[in-house]
């Protein structure tokens, strides 16, 4: 066995544990476009519409679906009336979470109402749980990301503050069933808010995450 298959096997046991201490799970009515709290008020952006800055070859590919759970994917165990063979990434974007770059593959987008769309660009592999919820209104956008994971010494109670942000979309009105396009370049800084774990861990934090890349969806 390689290097990298043991790495990713080990972070794979990595999160499972970390997710049974959070207790995360469907049985616990967890919604995962729920964002934790005490997070601080973000900043408000305008949106830029200019399709010159949409232009990428992963557009055109036939690699994009509806978002879905990859074990139940792999294993055919799909919902009903659902074809496996349709399931694919929603976004081709990237991530600096967890202090390794890594891919970021999947978005959705729910109609709120006539002026507002929210977008969640997020992963569901075995290695990453980054999520990114973007609030879109009436031409302008505010971020949120966040994450989830306990390391030795403690709850961190982290925290995520937007530093910069844009937002490109297709199109300024989009209805439920459209394809919605877009380009997102975005830095946060995670820090620690539990003094003793602060202490503990003095050069974790603060740190700096970026998520940058594409995505295409359908509006649900």
């Amino acid at each position: 066995m390689g290097f990298r298959s043991l790495k990713r096997i080990l972070l794979g046991l990595f999160l499972a544990l970390v997710l049974l201490g959070h207790g995360f799970g469907s049985e616990d009515g967890y919604d995962p476009w729920e964002v934790p709290p005490g997070q601080p008020t973000q900043m408000w952006s305008q949106v830029d519409y200019d399709p010159k800055k949409l232009w990428d070859t992963w557009f055109d590919s036939d690699a994009w679906g509806y978002p879905y759970d990859r074990q139940a994917a792999a294993s055919g165990k799909t919902s009903e009336g659902e074809d496996p063979s349709l399931l694919g990434d929603t976004a081709m974007c990237f991530s600096t979470g967890w202090g390794v770059k890594h891919v970021v593959d999947f978005c959705e987008a729910r109609l709120v109402d006539v002026n507002t769309i929210d977008l969640f660009i997020h992963n569901d592999g075995p290695g990453f749980l980054d999520r990114l919820r973007i609030q879109v209104k009436s031409g302008m956008f505010s971020c949120q990301y966040w994450t989830f994971y306990k390391l030795p010494g403690g709850k961190a109670d982290l925290t995520w503050t937007t530093k910069r942000q844009e937002l490109t979309l297709d199109n300024k009105v989009h209805r439920k069933g459209d394809v919605i396009k877009g380009r997102i370049d975005f830095e946060c800084v995670e820090q620690a808010t539990n003094p003793e774990y602060v202490a503990k861990w003095p050069t974790r934090h603060p740190l700096t995450i970026k998520v940058w890349g594409v995505f295409k969806t359908v509006v649900e």
